[in-house]
């Protein structure tokens, strides 16, 4: 499968750039929409059923990055180029795994946020098989 990036939260002119980039990796991006944060990240990806979700409820601020079917000289070449953009730094980055596709983009982004922060103020991630049942 062709390589893929979700992107979510970006502003136009920043969307533009991150398209450039991908398209000299040889990647699409695709844009998800508020309506969409139900679904799971593994549909979003084209690798399991679509679902008929629709989300209404309040998003999350931040930009946020999901890249799927990179092998692993296109993932080190897409993130080299994000880095030498003039894009500004994406803290919220993830790898579609088989652990996260079935997890949909609201509990991903928990997650994700989670990591940051413990990886910021050097706390310990306490490990978890999943987004946490509060959110």
């Amino acid at each position: 499968m062709q390589p893929l990036i979700l992107s979510y939260n970006f502003p136009a002119k920043y969307l533009s750039k991150l398209r450039m980039i991908a398209m000299k990796c040889g990647a699409r991006v695709r844009v998800v929409e508020k309506r969409e944060y139900l679904d799971p990240i593994g549909s979003l990806c084209g690798v399991c059923g679509a679902f008929e979700t629709m989300y209404d409820g309040e998003g999350f601020p931040g930009l946020m990055l999901v890249l799927a079917h990179f092998s692993d000289a296109q993932l080190s070449g897409f993130l080299q180029a994000l880095r030498a953009s003039k894009l500004p730094p994406i803290a919220l980055k993830a790898v579609l795994t088989e652990e996260n596709k079935g997890w949909n983009s609201l509990e991903l982004h928990e997650a994700l946020l989670e990591e940051h922060t413990a990886m910021q103020s050097g706390t310990p991630i306490h490990e978890q098989s999943g987004p946490s049942e509060n959110g």
